[in-house]
This record gives C-alpha cells, sequence and structure tokens, in this order.
C-alpha cells in the first residue's frame, strides 16, 4: 500500500518563474519503516549532484564520507540525508531519539532544506 505524501513541493528556477529546472517533489514515507524513520523523494537522474551536494553543505548540513555516487549529509540533530546519484532517490533519516509524533515534522524541515538548496541551483 503506498503512502500519502506528507509534503510537496515544485521548486522554481532562480528567476522566480517556471524555467527549464522546474522539477515536482513530494515526500513520502518509506514503505519498509513502520516507525517513521526513513523518508524519500525522488530526483531527475541527470541533475548536478555535486553542485546540489555543495548546496546542501552551504545549507548547513555536514558531509559524510561518501561511497561511489553516494553522498551523505548529517544534521546537528543526528538526522542523515542521502543522495543516490544513480537513481534520483534522496533519503532522509530522522534520528531515533526524535519522538515518533515529531518525525514527519523532522523529515518535512530536511525535505524543506533540500528544496532550498535546489532552488539555489
Amino acid at each position: 500500500m503506498p503512502c500519502e505524501p506528507a509534503m510537496s513541493a515544485t521548486p522554481m528556477s532562480a528567476r522566480g518563474g517556471p524555467g527549464p529546472a522546474r522539477v515536482s517533489l513530494s515526500l513520502t514515507r518509506e514503505v519498509s519503516c513502520i516507525r517513521s524513520l526513513a523518508w524519500r523523494c525522488d530526483l531527475p537522474i541527470a541533475g548536478d549532484w555535486r553542485a546540489l551536494a555543495g548546496e546542501l553543505t552551504a545549507a548547513g548540513l555536514t558531509p559524510r564520507p561518501t561511497l561511489g555516487g553516494l553522498y551523505r549529509f548529517g544534521s546537528a540533530t543526528g538526522d542523515e540525508v542521502m543522495l543516490v546519484a544513480a537513481t534520483g532517490r534522496v533519503q532522509f533519516r530522522v534520528h531515533y531519539t526524535v519522538p515518533e509524533h515529531e518525525r514527519r515534522f523532522a523529515a518535512e524541515r530536511l525535505f524543506q532544506v533540500l528544496v532550498y538548496a535546489l532552488r539555489r541551483l
């Protein structure tokens, strides 16, 4: 059974209007995660992953060691964002100490960081 999107966004180009960089995103809980710790969205595979990684770092996320086409970032609260360049998948991992009723909001905050980073590209 698919999960309902928790949040949707459509980043616009830097000019403020629709442009060639227009992407529609939605944040959904990973189907296999019953504790609401893992969330995801999908980006076009042809994105500039290094530039996005730089924008996420500029937004305050801490880069962690990368593996092949996998970019990892940590937040000050222990949450993680992972970019999988080969598939376009972005996974948001909420730290297990976040109370269960706040996990969706924690994932949405990470999603917003991603959306703002995409807008700055």
